[in-house]
Parts: structure tokens; C-alpha cells; sequence
């Protein structure tokens, strides 16, 4: 994929985009599918292939129009991240196929759409999950990281929700797709390239704070791949332990992140095996430099410690409570538990 873009003209038309409406001549738009801070998210019918289904992401106006960057500079970093999202190739990432302008002004990003939920939604709904569970989709999500890092590509904004699981049949969970490459850069106009002549002091955050590393909350600091390791240590901390190390606004997450490291898991969550532990809190160092080398290590030690992990003990969080008359027999999936004795104890 090699395009250009044309320059914008300095005002754009505000421009809405109902359903079924034809984007660029090609996309038939047959439903919002929800906004985020780029902009608005649309199911859509691809002209050329008839059958298929992509997502639309288009960008808001004001996003390539800032008054703190040089004419056509918003509009050059839009083509650059589209073209380096679009190089990653891999099935656990979520694939970019066209991006372009309209004739109306309206600038959009293209992508395969896919049918199933995030991983913020599965969370919310299950709060923490097993230790091998876990792991298993964090192998996913690794490997599409890790494919984006071999092409020196850092995603920058790591989160449960632009982590995708596809819907599979009963039971297990679907293939995992990561999302949104390179789009916290074009979200975040103030925000220049390394290789700029701006300096430090106006180039602004990139990301979500909740998951980003301490270096990203400096600006003028640089940021590497281990950025990525950060947030996917955070995410990895979230999903067996149901909290982020960290909450507050951001200047509360920016002095918490600089000065402390995290909570260790086992405060929050007894039945953590320590070597799994461990290799999470690794991830968590707030200098870079401490952290593993890449995601790929980190991903082999985290595997190795959950290897042995023996989940048909009881967890050390779990608590079951029951209401019920003296003599009720209590089953937890389908299986005797025991009844509720005079006590009101379970035997």
C-alpha cells in the first residue's frame, strides 16, 4: 500500500456520516459501531468484495487541523502511521487494508473487522482470571506486538480495549487480534516525531495513562519497545489481580509511575504462584533498562512460570457465601459442594 495524501485546505466541512452512506466510493456504512478519541467507528460493506465486512475509523477534523503544528505536518504523520499499521502482517494483529481522504475532507483508516469482544469487556464481566488462561492470551497479544517490534513499530497505547478475542464455539476463548498501531500518534496532534526539531517541552503524552510506562509520562524522555513491555505487564497485572497497579487522574498516575513501583500481585491476589509474579512485577520496573529485553523474553519467562501451576486448588481470593435454609444442598457448576448445616456452614 503506497499512497499520498492531498494537503487539507486550512477548514474542513463538518461532515456526518449516517448510516448506509458511501465512503470514498467504495465503503457502504451500515452501522456506527461505537467513537473513540480518534474519532467515529462504523461496520461498513467494502464495494469491491461484496461479502466482507471491515471497520471504518474515521478522523476528527480538529485532529488534523492543530494550530501547533506546520501545515500539512498532522496530515504527513496520518500517512505515515496508516502506512507503517498497514506493513504489520500478522494474525494476531488487526490488519489495516486502505486509508485515504474523501473528496469531502474526511480523512479514515480501514480495517479487517472483527466479529467478537475486547478483552476490557471480558474483564469487566469475569473480573480476574485463571493464572493459565491468562497467559494464553498473552501469548497472543505478545506475538503481535512482538511482529510489530521486528518492523520497529511501537503500538504506544496498549490496552484491554483495543485487544480483540474473536467469538468461538462453547467453551475456551477465540484467536486474539491487536488493534490500533500507531494510532496514539495521530490521535495525539502536539505530539512530534523523535526525529523532529521540536523540543521537549512541546511534545506532549501519548497513550492511556492507566497503562502507560514512566517514560511516556516524561516527554522528553525517549521510548522504546519496552513501553509496550510496560503496558503489557499492566495488562498481565489487571487480568489476575482485577485492578491496574495504579489509578488516580494523571498528574496523581504521573508521580505514582515515576516514584513507585507497583503493588506486588500477591497483595491483592494470595493464590499467585511467586514465579509468576515475579516475571509480571519484572515488566513493572519503572527504568526501562531493569525491564526484560523484549516482549518475546518476557513472554518465555512468564510461560515458564506458569507451567507448573496446579489451578484445581482453591484460589486464595475465592470466597463462596451462601444463603440458604438448614439442609439445602449446595452445588457450584453443577457440582455437590455439600449442605448447609445448623451451623450455617457448608458440610
Amino acid at each position: 500500500m503506497n499512497r499520498r495524501l492531498v494537503r487539507p485546505t486550512r477548514c474542513r466541512p463538518n461532515v456526518s456520516l449516517p448510516g448506509s452512506q458511501l465512503l470514498a466510493g467504495r465503503y457502504f456504512l451500515e452501522s456506527r459501531l461505537g467513537r473513540g478519541a480518534m474519532g467515529q467507528v462504523y461496520l461498513a460493506r467494502d464495494k469491491k468484495f461484496d461479502t466482507r465486512m471491515v471497520a471504518v475509523k474515521t478522523v476528527r477534523q480538529d485532529i488534523l487541523s492543530s494550530d501547533d503544528l506546520q501545515e500539512g505536518e498532522a496530515i504527513a504523520r496520518f500517512e505515515r502511521e496508516a502506512q507503517a499499521a498497514a506493513s504489520i502482517q500478522h494474525p494476531n494483529t488487526v490488519s489495516v487494508t486502505d486509508f485515504g481522504e474523501t473528496s469531502e475532507g474526511i480523512f479514515y483508516l480501514v480495517m479487517e473487522y472483527v466479529e467478537g469482544e475486547t478483552l476490557h469487556r471480558l474483564l469487566r464481566r469475569e473480573g480476574t482470571l485463571p493464572v493459565k488462561r491468562a497467559v494464553r492470551l498473552l501469548r497472543q497479544i505478545a506475538d503481535g506486538v512482538d511482529a510489530a517490534h521486528d518492523l520497529n513499530i511501537l503500538h504506544r497505547d496498549l490496552k484491554p480495549a483495543n485487544i480483540f478475542i474473536m467469538q468461538k464455539g462453547k467453551g475456551g476463548d477465540g484467536f486474539v487480534k491487536v488493534g490500533d498501531f500507531g494510532l496514539a500518534k495521530i490521535v495525539n496532534q502536539t505530539v512530534t516525531d523523535a526525529s523532529s526539531n521540536a523540543t521537549p517541552s512541546s511534545r506532549g503524552i501519548i497513550g492511556t495513562p492507566e497503562f502507560m510506562s514512566p517514560e511516556q509520562m516524561q516527554p522528553e524522555m525517549g521510548v522504546d519497545t519496552r513501553a509496550d513491555l510496560y503496558a503489557l505487564g499492566t495488562i498481565a497485572y489487571l487480568m489476575l489481580g482485577g485492578k491496574t497497579p495504579f489509578t488516580g487522574d494523571l498528574m496523581q498516575l504521573v508521580m505514582q509511575k515515576i516514584m513507585h513501583t507497583p503493588a506486588p500481585l500477591s497483595t491483592i491476589r494470595s493464590d499467585i504462584p511467586t514465579d509468576v509474579e515475579r516475571v509480571i512485577m519484572h515488566a513493572l520496573e519503572i527504568d526501562p533498562k531493569k525491564r526484560p529485553a523484549s516482549v518475546a523474553i518476557w513472554m518465555s519467562e512468564l510461560e515458564e512460570a506458569a507451567e507448573d501451576v496446579d489451578e484445581s486448588k482453591k484460589a486464595g481470593v475465592s470466597r463462596l457465601v451462601v444463603l440458604a435454609p438448614v439442609n439445602s444442598e449446595v452445588y457450584v457448576n453443577d457440582e455437590r459442594k455439600g449442605s448447609v448445616g445448623s451451623s450455617g456452614r457448608v458440610v
